[in-house]
């Protein structure tokens, strides 16, 4: 009689510890989350950045890449953070090539902290059309630094969403400071040119807000006209 209550004490010490498991969400609980859907964004912008500038087994072409299907989405909730796992289909506009690409996205609800913590991508078809030209491209986010001319779009970006969005309520009061870049986009042929730049924006107390912001290029426009070209951008809710 000792050993079988050894045994069950046992077992429901397993049962009390064991991992969280990933669980599959249904396709109407996929499509009611903005949240979900954002990450589903970020995550595939990340890997294909990545793909693009750091990948030497198999790199991806630079150009305009869409999600055209999502295969499946998991979440897992683990001491406060919340996993997402997601696995896609993406197809550069640009270039005739498809991926399938899984990566997840870990995300903790009490101060919007957002990471890539995983990510692999097969490139599954390659196909015969001619390439398409002045379609929007990614910039490695790694050389901002480096290139004087884009680093001051993207800084005079970055502190007009800041004081903007702080001014209107849509962050929290306090300093911030950029925690990650996840990707900068050229939008192509456009007039003038746009630099999308998807950031976290992170205050003192470790709160984070995703923000993509739209900055236009007026280098070559007159002062004047820099009034009718303004920065715009959207910080994307953390529930």
């Amino acid at each position: 009689m000792k050993f079988i209550a050894i045994a069950l004490l046992l077992i429901a010490l397993g049962t009390a510890t064991a991992a969280p498991q990933y669980v599959k969400l249904s396709a109407s609980t996929i499509n009611n989350s903005q949240l979900i859907q954002d990450l589903r964004q970020l995550g595939a912008e990340y890997v294909l950045e990545q793909g693009i500038f750091h990948s030497t087994k198999a790199p991806l072409p630079n150009g305009f890449w869409q999600i055209t299907s999502t295969q499946s989405v998991y979440r897992k909730i683990d001491g406060g953070v919340t996993y997402y796992k997601y696995t896609v289909h993406l197809e550069s506009q640009s270039s005739p090539i498809t991926i399938k690409a899984t990566y997840i996205v870990s995300f903790r609800p009490s101060n919007g902290k957002t990471l890539v913590t995983y990510y692999i991508y097969t490139i599954l078809t390659v196909n015969d059309n001619e390439e398409t030209t002045d379609l929007p491209q990614f910039y490695d986010t790694h050389t901002l630094d480096s290139n004087a001319y884009v680093k001051a779009i993207y800084d005079n970006a970055v502190t007009f969403t800041i004081t903007d969005a702080r001014a209107k309520g849509l962050i929290k009061k306090g300093l911030y400071h950029v925690g990650r870049i996840f990707s900068i986009k050229d939008q192509g042929f456009t007039d003038p040119p746009v630099f999308v730049f998807l950031v976290t924006l992170v205050n003192k107390s470790g709160y984070t807000y995703r923000a993509s912001i739209n900055a236009p290029d007026l280098g070559d426009y007159p002062e004047e006209e820099h009034a009718n070209y303004p920065i715009t951008y959207t910080i994307y809710p953390n529930n």
